[in-house]
């Protein structure tokens, strides 16, 4: 079969091309040290490597909400201990203003501080995560949820709700694809039915002599009782939350250990390939420079 110049010209030209462009393309894995930059260099590796990022993607996102969880969850337990702390010191003034012999202007002394403690304990309860939402205030958008007034005297008379769903309503946040978990602690069900607004207002009162110090007494235990109830239930929450980061900090190590694997090359066999394609171009060139040199002049001498 006869081959013509053009045909030899052709085929060379092609070759050399393939060539170079397996030499370009390693160059090109060196400098990124990545073995696949385009969907040509592997369409298989391209198809798990975006799988692998999608599931990264999807589970950064997830752990963010887990983080906001934990840090929702945090700040509710350090509030609910230091409530719980105002708490133990009004029972301790309770139970020194139950002694008969405690002159009434001390119990009114004592009165005073269980009313600041009171206070204390509305501001706590109108704590907020971010400035803008409060951890206790459930659907409760703006402002403060909880609200006191007070009395001629100067001590606190009521507190209400600062609207008609202030401390009602869940947050939750989505923990697994799916799945959502309450975050907060509804501040009505804690605060007003759990009673411990009305146990230290009923506390001040006893030792002011306008209401029952005993029964007073009996309540104050009963709403710290709610209190420690609740904090379980945080706590539980937060261990939950816990393994769930553990859980995606292990997955965040195992899928980008298998993405490397996927796209980083090895840079000594890169390498190697790199100085074999270099070496296969460079005889590719010598030979087609020898057999497309011969013209018909060079067979006429």
């Amino acid at each position: 079969m006869r081959i013509s110049n053009a045909t030899l010209r052709n085929n060379v030209m092609r070759n050399l091309q393939l060539s170079l462009r397996e030499l370009e393309r390693t160059q090109r894995q060196m400098a990124s040290g990545k073995a696949i930059s385009q969907p040509s260099d592997s369409p298989v590796g391209i198809a798990k490597l975006l799988g692998v990022n999608s599931v990264l993607a999807e589970s950064s996102q997830l752990q963010i909400n887990v983080r906001d969880g934990l840090a929702w969850l945090n700040l509710t337990d350090t509030t609910l201990d230091t409530v719980g702390e105002a708490f133990h010191r009004a029972r301790e003034l309770a139970l020194a203003g139950a002694n008969g012999t405690m002159p009434q202007e001390a119990r009114a002394y004592n009165a005073t501080e269980v009313d600041q403690l009171l206070r204390h304990v509305v501001a706590l309860a109108n704590t907020s995560l971010d400035g803008t939402r409060s951890i206790f205030g459930g659907a409760h958008h703006g402002g403060v949820p909880f609200v006191v007034s007070v009395r001629p005297d100067g001590l606190v008379d009521t507190i209400n709700p600062a609207s008609s769903d202030a401390g009602q309503g869940v947050v939750n946040y989505e923990i697994i694809r799916g799945i959502d978990m309450q975050v907060n602690t509804e501040g009505y069900d804690l605060f007003f039915d759990g009673g411990l607004f009305d146990s230290l207002l009923a506390v001040r009162d006893g030792l002011l002599g306008t209401g029952d110090l005993q029964t007073a007494l009996a309540n104050l235990d009963a709403a710290f009782n709610t209190l420690l109830d609740e904090r379980a239930v945080v706590g539980a929450r937060h261990n939950r939350l816990q393994m769930t980061e553990q859980r995606y900090e292990a997955q965040h190590v195992t899928l980008t250990e298998l993405k490397s694997q996927i796209e980083d090359i090895d840079m000594a066999e890169a390498i190697m390939n790199f100085n074999t394609r270099e070496h296969v171009y460079q005889a590719a060139l010598a030979a087609g420079a020898r057999v497309m040199q011969p013209t018909l002049l060079d067979y006429l001498r």
